[in-house]
């Protein structure tokens, strides 16, 4: 069961990383950039699970943190300002 989310996953992350390659938009690269973050999370607690290990844990967390915080960042940086 692990193998099969393990593959899953795996898959979305590679349609993620050409859709970032292929789009024009800063706007839709940020969101891609953020799902991916997201799908790598997945891939983290599934390794946690399948070591049975708290330490890939302690790395989604931070791995969690950062996500939100480039997509904050970059969604920022996109965005034109007011005068």
């Amino acid at each position: 069961m692990l193998t099969a989310a393990t593959i899953a996953i795996i898959l979305a992350l590679l349609i993620s990383i050409a859709r970032l390659f292929t789009t024009d938009s800063a706007a839709d690269k940020v969101i891609v950039v953020d799902i991916a973050s997201f799908q790598l999370l997945g891939l983290v607690v599934l390794l946690a699970i399948y070591d049975d290990s708290e330490l890939p844990l302690q790395f989604a967390f931070i791995l969690a943190l950062l996500g939100f915080i480039s997509t904050l960042i970059l969604s920022r940086l996109i965005t034109p300002e007011d005068p």
